[in-house]
């Protein structure tokens, strides 16, 4: 299983967006998606994308909060990579003094490659599934936007 959805509209930390949900086989998680740079289309166009680039190139990441790049510090993402058939995600800050939104956007930035332990040896906390999940997800996104 693998879901990225938007449930409602509202307020956080003095911003206004959307309420969303990652489900990722079992896991679930709830975040919040500002609105003042990209509206809930250009979410969901960015994850069709991300959800394809994973089948095809087996790297991607989903972003789920992006400000105005002229004004940003960081990019919430979920990047992922697939390993032996399995596809591995985590939750990572994408530094916008490092990597400009438009070459994130067109995926010209190569994020480095995952790792599962930091440089203190603690595992760094990831989740797996399939590729046919992130098929379905990528068909069900498809029908979401058309």
């Amino acid at each position: 299983m693998f879901d990225l959805s938007f449930t409602g509209e509202g307020h956080m930390f003095g911003e206004t967006g959307y309420y969303g949900t990652i489900k990722i086989g079992t896991f679930s998680e709830d975040f919040f998606s500002n609105n003042t740079f990209f509206n809930a289309r250009q979410y969901q166009k960015q994850w069709l994308a991300a959800a394809e680039r994973v089948l095809t190139n087996g790297k991607s990441y989903f972003l789920v909060n992006v400000y105005d790049p002229d004004m940003a510090n960081f990019f919430m993402s979920w990047p992922c990579s697939v390993i032996d058939g399995t596809v591995y995600i985590q939750n990572e800050i994408i530094s916008a003094d490092r990597h400009c939104l438009n070459d994130i956007l067109s995926f010209h930035t190569d994020l480095k490659e995952m790792e599962f332990t930091d440089e203190d040896g603690q595992k760094i906390s990831t989740w797996q599934t399939d590729l046919h999940a992130m098929q379905q997800f990528s068909t069900e996104m498809r029908r979401r936007l058309a």
